[in-house]
């Protein structure tokens, strides 16, 4: 079906372009170039990596910083031995998420490990993150 409308599309072009001067081909030629272009779309559809449920707060109070940030476990981690969670140095309202939040949340994110002094604390800085419902 699609077929036959662009083919009676294009026949319709081209009898009108048959019947107009240089002019008025040209200038039909770029509207529909115009109409073609403006109504493309850009997919930005952004790709997640991980799936993790934030559980929580960590309210340990110990100078090191294995305690504090928030928990994550990542459901589809794929480390050789994978802690139970992990940290993040962020707060629900860093992160985009509502303050008022009910937890545990599901989110899809993209994330790396924290190279810096937090290595050894499963720290994760996230890049993106969004609310499953």
């Amino acid at each position: 079906m699609k077929r036959i409308g662009c083919f009676v599309a294009f026949s319709c072009l081209a009898a009108l372009l048959n019947k107009t001067t240089w002019n008025m081909k040209l200038s039909i030629v770029i509207l529909c170039f115009a109409i073609l272009v403006l109504g493309c779309k850009k997919n930005n559809i952004a790709l997640y990596k991980s799936r993790g449920i934030i559980t929580g707060y960590d309210l340990r109070l110990c100078q090191s910083p294995e305690c504090g940030g928030l928990l994550i476990t990542i459901t589809n981690d794929t480390a050789k031995n994978p802690p139970l969670f992990y940290h993040i140095n962020s707060t629900l309202t860093q992160l985009g998420i509502g303050e008022n939040a009910k937890l545990p949340i599901n989110v899809s994110l993209n994330y790396k490990p924290d190279t810096g002094i937090y290595l050894t604390y499963h720290y994760i800085l996230v890049t993106q993150i969004k609310v499953i419902n």
